[in-house]
């Protein structure tokens, strides 16, 4: 056709130049021959015009049709590929579908448009049924569940697929939360399994259908024959696996990080855990960080954990709820058992310990003797220095030793809480006298009540630079309360220069600053300088010797302890423990089983009915490391009722007694009186009347008293991480953060847990 154009062109220049031609030869011929000339010229010049108008339609006609087919082409192809996506379901053939769409761009190419269309049309509705189990399947792609349950019905209906239209039915369920249409779905997809037994998914469907029904461990049979769907088997056995606790099975199935961290916490592999979820977390910002967090406080890394909470935080989303729980130990006796041999004692026992034995102070030595043996005799009174500096001719001074005198005796009776009273009424009237302000802080002290001992331990050491007792305790429960070191380090520079070390009266202060730094050898040569054999001495002494790991010379100085005081409660503690060896436990708790008993009629309880709580608290672990609370209960019980004194020790031994027996709400309600009625608002009283709480399910009441505790003590870590746990149940992410960066890293809870909700 272009060579004919070709053609048809040059003819009509030819043409054209031939007229001009014939015009020039014209001139010279007669008229006659020039008027037929012109009709034949007007004859070809009307040929050329039709000719041209005919190539210009044809060309443009030629435009037209390149460019309609152009855009024909791009047609089916947007088309096809909107249809495809919507038929490439799981069980229509991929190559059914390629072929159908193979033959459907060649129509579409060759212009056959409407051929074409009507193939994919076919192919659309190659089964009502697999039409309508694909626009269900779409539906659920858009979350619109009712809509899917339609077209499932609908393919239901049409007798074709009804298993697997059943089984996204019951799916679609499951998200719509409706129970009744779930179960009926999945009951008529087990009536239909049967009709896929030909397919090549079938064990994935008999799974699945099973997995639906509840009965897992059938899904897993299916699931470990399943060829199809490599990745959403492994997920549904892993599901499965995690559902019945079997961690370790789902680990075996995955190579997803976020299921192999959840997994490996769930085994309490918290370090194995940390970096899959840490690698999840670029997946999976929130569940995954979320995660992360509750891995971190296991491994005590409470500011990394505050911080991955804050996302969860700002978006008010938990993601996994806990339960605050106690941890086993504080009620189980193999596990206080285990745990008493891997620490027997604390450094902080030890602290408690050395206050138990710290001696009273007196203006007047003589007269305070005199006047405790004309009440008490065979009172330990090397226990008790004087200060004579202070005594002077006045009568005021005379009374105020006498008074004095009788809240020494209380002590000494470990009546504590009565002689607390004692120097707390004294201190009122006589606020500038160091020694009385020392007296009242050491009853504190042996109170646990830390913060008030703080405070008369600096008033009584500023009254006196040389109450070298005074600033050194002053050092020790600064501490404890979290007093910033910078102004603790000021009273132990102060003390450095004040005491003169040379003088061996002054070695015990020496040797006690440096066991509370854990400068343990330089204690040590307090030891070997045999020192006076005083109960507080040797406190110092056993103190550093455990410590050091020093077992021979420990046993010689706990032997010393006993005889010095032989019916005192912690003495013949120390001292059974000095002799026995822990490694074999179980003897261990049996051989004192004898011993306690011994103990009910033949020690001074005194101690643990009235006196400085560590004397109760090692009392009631050895009992219950021996199984011998019950006795102990009931002792305490009949003191409670023979008793003319002041009940709110005894009460508050009984309120441990019934927590560590597990009755808890006994427990409960003592710690409440006590607190509520007998005002005993001390930190320690505080924190375990939250234990009690949490202990028995009163988790609010939990919360307000933690509260009271941390704010008596900023230090008491205990109260901030079970605060915490207790906001983060109660999904308050905020107020849980704030406590968890407040806890330095590798602090060990002994009371607090949590698990996940179920």
């Amino acid at each position: 056709m272009a060579e004919e154009e070709k053609q048809e062109n040059e003819d009509v220049i030819v043409i054209e130049e031939d007229k001009k031609k014939e015009t020039i030869e014209n001139n010279e011929k007669p008229n006659n021959e020039d008027e037929k000339k012109k009709k034949k010229k007007l004859f070809l010049i009307l040929i050329a015009v039709l000719i041209t108008i005919i190539i210009f339609l044809l060309v443009l006609l030629l435009v037209v049709v390149l460019k309609k087919k152009k855009e024909n082409n791009n047609i089916p192809k947007n088309e096809i590929e909107k249809i495809t996506k919507k038929l490439k379901q799981k069980h229509i053939q991929k190559t059914t579908i390629d072929e159908f769409v193979k033959k459907a761009n060649i129509l579409f190419a060759k212009g056959q448009h409407q051929k074409a269309l009507n193939l994919l049309n076919k192919l659309s509705v190659f089964s009502e049924s697999l039409s309508n189990y694909n626009l269900g399947v779409i539906q659920i792609k858009e979350k619109n569940y009712k809509k899917a349950i339609e077209y499932f019905n609908n393919a239901i209906a049409n007798k074709d697929n009804r298993c697997i239209a059943a089984i996204n039915a019951a799916y679609c369920s499951l998200k719509l939360k409706d129970k009744k249409r779930f179960v009926y779905y999945s009951h008529l997809a087990e009536l239909y399994l049967p009709q896929t037994t030909n397919l090549k998914g079938y064990p994935y469907y008999y799974a699945l259908v099973h997995y639906y029904l509840g009965e897992e461990f059938e899904a897993l049979a299916g699931l470990d024959k399943s060829k199809s769907y490599p990745k959403i088997t492994n997920r549904l056995k892993t599901a499965i696996y995690s559902l019945y606790d079997d961690p370790y099975h789902a680990i075996d199935s995955t190579k997803d990080d976020f299921i192999l961290g959840i997994s490996y916490a769930r085994i309490r592999e918290y370090a194995l855990a940390k970096p899959h979820l840490q690698k999840a977390t670029f997946t999976y910002p929130l569940k995954a960080g979320v995660a992360l967090a509750l891995v971190e406080l296991k491994l005590k890394e409470y500011k990394s954990a505050a911080n991955h909470l804050k996302t969860a935080e700002k978006q008010d989303n938990v993601i996994y709820p806990i339960k605050v729980s106690l941890k086993p130990e504080i009620f189980d006796i193999q596990i206080a058992q285990q745990k008493f041999k891997n620490e027997p004692f604390s450094k902080n026992d030890w602290i408690n310990i050395i206050f138990y034995y710290a001696p009273y102070k007196v203006f007047n030595i003589s007269q305070t003797i005199q006047f405790l043996q004309k009440g008490s005799f065979g009172i330990a009174l090397d226990d008790i220095s004087g200060a004579n500096k202070y005594l002077t001719k006045s009568s005021t001074i005379s009374n105020l030793n006498l008074k004095m005198s009788e809240g020494i005796k209380e002590a000494l009776s470990y009546h504590i809480v009565i002689a607390n009273k004692i120097f707390a009424k004294l201190a009122k009237k006589h606020k500038y006298h160091s020694i009385l302000q020392y007296d009242l802080a050491l009853t504190y002290a042996n109170l646990k009540n830390y913060s008030k001992a703080y405070l008369h331990f600096l008033r009584a050491y500023h009254l006196d630079s040389h109450n070298y007792l005074a600033g050194i305790f002053t050092i020790i429960t600064g501490e404890k309360i979290g007093i910033k070191q910078k102004y603790l380090n000021i009273i132990s520079s102060q003390l450095n220069a004040d005491i003169n070390f040379s003088n061996p009266k002054n070695k015990k202060y020496s040797a006690l600053m440096s066991f509370i730094i854990n400068n343990y050898s330089n204690s040590l040569s307090f030891v070997q300088s045999n020192p006076k054999n005083t109960k507080f001495n040797l406190a110092i002494e056993l103190a550093t010797l455990y410590e050091l790991d020093e077992k021979n010379y420990f046993i010689q100085k706990a032997t010393t302890l006993k005889t010095v005081a032989p019916k005192d409660v912690i003495a013949n503690l120390i001292y059974f423990y000095a002799t026995h060896k822990v490694n074999k436990i179980k003897e261990f708790a049996l051989d004192f089983q004898q011993v306690f008993i011994n103990s009910l009629n033949n020690w001074d309880l005194n101690s643990v009915y009235y006196g400085p709580l560590i004397a109760g608290e090692m009392y009631i672990k050895f009992a219950k490391l021996s199984g011998q609370l019950a006795k102990l209960r009931d002792k305490l019980q009949n003191e409670v009722l023979s008793t003319n004194s002041d009940l709110t020790p005894l009460l508050k031994n009984l309120a441990f007694i019934e927590l560590f027996s597990g009755n808890t709400e006994e427990s409960y309600s003592l710690f409440n009186d006590l607190i509520d009625n007998k005002h005993q608002d001390d930190s320690k009283t505080l924190f375990y009347g939250a234990v009690a709480s949490i202990a028995a399910n009163h988790h609010a009441n939990a919360i307000a008293l933690l509260t009271l505790a941390k704010a008596k003590n900023k230090k008491n870590y205990e109260a901030r991480y079970g605060l915490g746990l207790l906001y983060h149940e109660a999904r308050n992410l905020r107020g849980a953060t704030i406590q968890y960066l407040k806890i330095p890293t590798d602090f060990k809870s002994k009371f607090f847990d949590f698990e996940l909700k179920p």
